[in-house]
């Protein structure tokens, strides 16, 4: 027995959403005090798989 549809997608493990990354750095201090010196990048649907979770 075999599942070949519902293969986990290589690139977003089968999660669907890839979800943003955060990373905090010194280099980006911000000019206010109490600003995080943190960038992030927004979650997205996994172009792979459409948004499937699974390889088709």
């Amino acid at each position: 027995m075999t599942d070949e549809k519902n293969t986990p997608c290589p690139t977003c493990q089968g999660k669907k959403i890839i979800e943003g990354v955060c990373e905090v750095s010194q280099e980006w201090t911000g000019t206010q005090d109490g600003q995080d010196d943190m960038q992030c990048t927004p979650d997205q649907v996994c172009p792979t798989c459409n948004g499937k979770g699974f390889e088709e």
